[in-house]
């Protein structure tokens, strides 16, 4: 029995490991479109991108630790064409693979802006060569432009401002990531970017950007404004990496859809940002795009494949530094749902808030605090175990 992880981001790499770890006994070939080992994404709009760190910070294993794991891992090769009746994937360099077994974990692919493509000092951020070049081009008292309020724009804007640039954002909605988060929870995130000089143009979109034989110099908005700038990070989303599966007969619908134990057809399972679970919590498919939920769809993927015993699927966790404030959030935000800021210490910079629908709490965030979140987390698990019990 061999297994084929297609993927070799933090998901594909949990996945293999986890396979190792529970006593798989064939083969576990990863594959990655990039030319070096797995790394952690999160650290790309902060500390790496700042300068603080280099790749063995954000790297997640080692070549000698993949071989002690009996892992093959296979760089610079991306996955074309999925035949699930013969389990054949093909691949850009003419190559084939078969499995007895495929994992998907093929992520997520910034969105990205065609007016954009001809312009050098324009880019998306999601690998580390994206990085790596943005950060060459964020230096002190460049004019720095990011499109897109949503958290990757706001960490790229805070680590913009703390190198000493000159930040513009521009966002189309009303606010800072709109619809994402509670609009009190939001405002609090906007105006601590404001007290550090970011200028934010919401309501507005880039209608030209002024790049003569592509260097970037200045952008006009939607309402005639134009802002100076050499740089621009394009932050508006992501899509899910699945149009090499538009023939493969699974079911895509905002990434692949699974079962509650990440299956998409026989003998196929996805898991990471590209995979769309069932949570019977919920009663309801969902893609969650959480660095800690693919490790958790990892284990229970390879307890499936193992015949060992899975773990439950915890609620989502995430977080987002910006500054000196570490924002946490539990459960299943919805930004439109009853919020009670339940400590609010001002002079500590620390908040909690409880999220509540129909009087029933489904979500804590919190800035700051991650000692004050821990009761509310116990809550919403106990809550949430009760549930599962009760569907079962």
């Amino acid at each position: 029995m061999d297994a084929l992880i297609i993927g070799a981001g933090a998901a594909g790499l949990a996945v293999a490991e986890a396979l190792a770890e529970r006593g798989w006994e064939g083969d576990i070939t990863l594959v990655g479109q990039e030319n070096y080992v797995p790394y952690d994404r999160p650290p790309l709009s902060k500390a790496l991108l700042s300068g603080e760190q280099e790749f063995d910070f954000v790297s997640l294993c080692s070549e000698e630790s993949l071989q002690n794991n009996n892992i093959n891992l296979v760089k610079g090769k991306t996955a074309t064409l999925l035949d699930a009746t013969q389990k054949v994937v093909n691949f850009d360099d003419g190559s084939r693979m078969i499995f007895d077994k495929l994992i998907i974990a093929t992520g997520v692919d910034a969105r990205d802006l065609p007016a954009t493509q001809h312009i050098d000092a324009a880019l998306t951020l999601r690998t580390f060569e994206d990085s790596m070049k943005f950060r060459g081009l964020m230096t002190e008292g460049k004019e720095i432009l990011v499109v897109g309020a949503g958290f990757i724009g706001l960490e790229v804007a805070a680590t913009a401002i703390l190198k000493g640039c000159t930040v513009h954002v521009v966002e189309p909605s009303p606010g800072v990531l709109y619809g994402k988060f509670p609009e009190v929870l939001s405002e609090r995130i906007r105006q601590s970017h404001e007290e550090k000089g970011v200028n934010f143009h919401f309501g507005q979109v880039v209608e030209h950007w002024n790049a003569p034989d592509g260097v970037l110099e200045s952008v006009t908005l939607s309402d005639g404004t134009t802002i100076t700038a050499e740089a621009a990070l394009i932050g508006i989303g992501t899509i899910p990496t699945t149009g090499w599966l538009a023939d493969s007969g699974l079911t895509i619908a905002n990434g692949i859809m699974c079962d509650a134990h990440g299956l998409a057809a026989e003998d196929i399972y996805a898991v990471g940002d590209v995979s769309n679970w069932f949570l019977p919590l919920i009663g309801e498919n969902r893609r969650i795009e959480h660095r800690l939920s693919a490790g958790e769809q990892a284990q229970i993927v390879a307890a499936q494949l193992t015949g060992t015993d899975a773990p439950a699927l915890d609620l989502p966790f995430f977080w987002t530094d910006q500054y000196q404030e570490k924002w946490q959030g539990y459960g299943y935000v919805d930004w439109q749902a009853d919020i009670e800021i339940v400590h609010d210490d001002k002079e500590a910079n620390k908040l909690v808030a409880v999220l509540r629908k129909d009087g029933v709490l489904e979500a804590v965030i919190g800035k700051n605090a991650v000692k004050q979140l821990m009761p509310y987390r116990r809550e919403l698990k106990l809550a949430a175990q009760a549930a599962g019990a009760a569907k079962l």
